[in-house]
């Protein structure tokens, strides 16, 4: 659920800036009534088939002045892990422990520096030392509270940031993170022109299919569905939630015509997906760890420190 249009940085690797804050007015959080609806869905009909909930944005998700609120509801209604992604500049202790309580899992803090000259230049109007405080604080209190959620602090490898990916990899690993993930920066669906003629030149051919079209659904912020986290200009919409389901999205013609364009290779008929080169650096089931097999990781852990739990109390 990309559930906001609005964010407090202007990171240069991020198409924000130059796409979705130019719709000024325009621009909005999620409706609190259609992400009920979305949850509602997802716990009967979605039942069994959605594996997590991951809420981010195309700006910063802690700007959504209902974010807990929805994340409770959630939790409550599914009992499915739930990820916040954050850039971690506004969790406050107050956020936090109102995030803990909500249900989250999994906090996924991007950082991407591990300087203060590094992160002013590529996480613009952002202080290190504030985000750093609250990753820290974030640790604390979920030790504090002894459940199992997570964290997670990203770093995506940029040429600004190279020399730091090892030292920022082994201070939060020593800080207690329980993953930490460097990840390579792609062109956000072409809207990186630089990335994207750099990641066209090394593409394997023949293509291969993108694991998106099979794997994911995006609620965005003004309720449109689309398959792609990195639609970042809405190109590849495939309905709105205000008149559909996602199960009529996700069983529909429309979707099954762009699998059948990904199988065969011919996407005369989808230049989003046609002109994207973020498929040759996208991992399938198999191939790698991805974001999906990290939030997988994360429930089965959880499953087994439940079933730990129940045995020593059984025990005792």
């Amino acid at each position: 659920m990309d559930v906001t249009m609005f964010c407090n940085l202007a990171c240069i690797h991020c198409p924000y800036e130059t796409v979705t804050k130019l719709k000024g007015k325009g621009r909005q959080n999620l409706d609190v009534a259609l992400h009920t609806k979305l949850i509602d869905e997802i716990a009967t009909t979605g039942k069994g088939h959605c594996q997590f909930l991951r809420y981010t944005g195309d700006g910063e998700p802690l700007l959504h002045p209902n974010l807990a609120e929805m994340i409770a509801y959630a939790h409550q209604k599914t009992g499915l892990p739930i990820n916040v992604t954050t850039n971690g500049m506004l969790l406050t202790e107050e956020r936090t422990r109102a995030l803990l309580e909500a249900g989250v899992g999994v906090f996924d803090v991007s950082i991407d520096a591990h300087s203060q000259e590094v992160y002013g230049k590529v996480r613009v109007k952002g202080i290190l030392e504030v985000t750093y405080e609250a990753t820290h604080r974030l640790i604390r209190l979920i030790k504090e509270y002894g459940g199992n959620a997570k964290v997670m602090v990203s770093f995506v490898r940029q040429p600004l940031n190279l020399h730091e990916a090892a030292p920022f990899e082994a201070y939060w690993k020593a800080a207690g993170a329980d993953f930490v993930v460097l990840r390579n920066l792609h062109s956000c669906g072409g809207n990186v022109p630089a990335k994207a003629k750099e990641l066209w030149a090394l593409a394997p051919v023949p293509r291969k299919p993108c694991l998106y079209p099979w794997e994911r659904m995006v609620l965005k912020a003004d309720g449109e569905l689309t398959y792609c986290p990195a639609d970042w200009k809405h190109i590849a919409n495939i309905g709105n939630l205000a008149d559909t389901t996602l199960a009529d999205i996700w069983q529909g013609p429309a979707l099954q015509a762009l699998r059948n364009a990904h199988l065969s290779g011919d996407f005369s008929k989808h230049s989003f997906c046609g002109g994207c080169p973020d498929w040759s650096v996208i991992k399938w089931p198999g191939e790698g760890r991805s974001y999906a097999t990290v939030m997988h990781e994360f429930d089965a852990q959880k499953g087994q420190n439940e079933k730990t739990a129940a045995l020593e109390a059984g025990i005792a």
